[in-house]
């Protein structure tokens, strides 16, 4: 009988998983609902606006091929901020963006949307750390049933390729939380354009290392996976 409930608890799993990877999300899975994280006592929204890399993620289904990840954000008012996600697709040369807004809700606690109708009101973006001029990092989870929820995780940074203590310290509050980093994949941000406000596009010199990309960015992401 417990052999019976156990094998249904499995399928269960793997179907929201699969549910999940259809819808787009592809997210990382795991087991049981959302856990605890240690949140912001408080948070200067100002001191966190601007650009910020991404230095490493979970995988995503929307950064797939891409390299020169950034957000640039900027305040709207108090407790509203808006949101430009862009990169460069490794493929092509394309750049792209996505244009969002976000609510604070609390003390590094922030619900973003991108699509019109898109509710403001749950966090899906929580800001586990930073100390606002070198890295955040930045955690969301989703609870799909009691069995499953999806996560994300970003390292994000100040600067392009920053220090080893930057990366040293962000990673610290993932170990804090007990949150894995065996799933976390460094986004490719060399050969990138200099940014100019919000612009993303591909400089004349710039080249797009497909070779390199294929060969190792796809095979760590699928064996983390």
């Amino acid at each position: 009988m417990n052999h019976h409930r156990s094998s249904s608890h499995l399928w269960l799993l793997i179907l929201t998983v699969v549910s999940g990877v259809y819808q787009g999300k592809a997210q990382v899975p795991f087991p049981g609902k959302c856990p605890d994280v240690k949140l912001l006592d408080s948070f200067d929204a100002e001191a966190y606006m601007g650009i910020w890399y991404e230095y490493s993620a979970y995988p995503f289904a929307f950064e797939i091929g891409k390299k020169c990840i950034y957000a640039n954000y900027s305040l709207i008012d108090n407790s509203t901020v808006s949101v430009v996600n862009a990169a460069i697709n490794r493929f092509t040369g394309q750049a792209s963006n996505v244009t969002g807004k976000a609510k604070v809700l609390g003390p590094g606690q922030l619900a973003v949307a991108f699509f019109p109708g898109q509710p403001l009101t749950k966090a899906n973006y929580i800001v586990l750390g930073t100390d606002y001029e070198s890295y955040a990092v930045v955690y969301s989870c989703t609870a799909v049933t009691p069995l499953a929820n999806f996560k994300i995780v970003w390292i994000l940074t100040r600067q392009r390729e920053p220090s080893a203590e930057t990366i040293d310290a962000a990673k610290k509050i993932l170990t804090d939380n007990d949150i894995s980093q065996a799933f976390l994949s460094n986004t490719i941000q060399k050969k990138c354009p200099q940014l100019d406000g919000n612009n993303t596009g591909l400089s004349v010199d710039d080249e797009l290392d497909v070779d390199d990309f294929v060969t190792t960015v796809v095979p760590e992401a699928i064996q983390k996976a």
